[in-house]
């Protein structure tokens, strides 16, 4: 723990570029204003969406890096803190009918062992969202991939409160969402809707979770952000980062007769640039289990093909670029 500089402000008095509101009304306590910068020096930029904490009081930085809070006079005790930076903590003395501006300058390079969801375009943990948001973590990816190799199916199936549900003879499957139909969801891959405008279809089946990093799964209207598509939820597939000279290749086979291989091949050429490589073959033969005539597990054979191009920058954006292609031949029925 630290003690910040103070600048005590008189009510009404010039700050920046507009003006502070009058205490009047207040009296009794004081407003203090905080300023999140990076590092040292008001030259490394300002840091937004950094949690500010007093109390039970939680609050986030503007794109300005700043936040104004209201606080009773005396000592108080403020924590700032944003997933990959040293979180700081400083001690104010607020002043009632006063304005205090005190900066923080927080350190970044570190690497936090937590979740960042990015369906909700923030980064932001998932306990901190505002909307209910699930995360399937690689070490559940990895055990249902094990399970079956062949699509993202059996990853969401044991998700609570989502349903994988067969729309289709041939094995199409939608996505629902505390009971709303499937085409109230939309499915992403890495933040974008590649697999249609729509989800009744073999998207679901035709995607192997071996490049999955996690499953990220927003329960609750996001209209707001994705468009009326999304009024059940949000399904946002996010792939594995470029990792140095990795491969991972998976053999199946089913007692139902199915059988996928699938390879994963990843490697950083550079500081900033990387690629990986999903390729994988599946041939599954319909099988009429009760006698009836009727396909019960339909038939397919498939074969998928995905590169991608990844640069990632000093200060962790990134861009990549991808193509892919995916060959499909699937029976089902009578």
């Amino acid at each position: 723990m630290r003690f910040a500089r103070a600048f005590p402000i008189a009510a009404g008095f010039a700050l920046g570029s507009g003006w502070l509101a009058p205490l009047h009304a207040q009296a009794d306590s004081g407003r203090v204003t905080i300023q999140v910068l990076r590092d040292t020096t008001l030259l490394a930029g300002p840091v937004p969406e950094a949690v500010v904490r007093n109390g039970r009081t939680s609050v986030y930085t503007d794109r300005a890096g700043r936040v104004f809070l209201v606080l009773a006079p005396g000592g108080q005790t403020i924590t700032v803190a944003k997933i990959g930076y040293t979180p700081d903590t400083v001690t104010v003395i607020v002043r009632a009918g006063l304005d205090t501006v005190i900066r923080v300058a927080l350190r970044g390079g570190v690497r936090l062992e937590q979740l960042v969801v990015s369906a909700t375009r923030s980064e932001r943990a998932p306990e901190d969202e505002p909307i209910r948001v699930d995360v399937v973590s690689r070490e559940d990816v990895e055990e249902k991939t094990s399970m079956s190799p062949g699509s993202v199916a059996m990853v969401l199936s044991e998700a609570p409160g989502v349903r994988v549900q067969t729309n289709s003879p041939i094995g199409g499957a939608s996505v629902r969402i505390h009971g709303l139909r499937g085409r109230y969801t939309r499915t992403l891959v890495d933040g974008l809707p590649v697999l249609g405008a729509t989800t009744e279809g073999l998207g679901l089946l035709q995607i192997p979770p071996v490049n999955l990093e996690r499953v990220e799964i927003v329960k609750g209207v996001a209209s707001a952000l994705y468009g009326g598509a999304a009024l059940g939820g949000v399904v946002d597939l996010i792939s594995r980062p470029p990792r140095t000279d990795e491969a991972n290749v998976l053999a199946n086979q089913t007692t139902q007769g199915g059988t996928d291989l699938v390879a994963w091949i990843s490697d950083s050429v550079s500081a900033h640039w990387g690629y990986t490589v999903l390729g994988g073959a599946h041939r599954q033969g319909a099988r009429d289990l009760s006698g009836q005539g009727w396909a019960d597990v339909p038939g397919y054979r498939r074969v998928v093909l995905q590169p991608r191009v990844t640069w990632t920058g000093s200060d962790g954006a990134s861009v990549f670029v991808t193509v892919g292609t995916t060959l499909e031949d699937r029976t089902g029925g009578t």
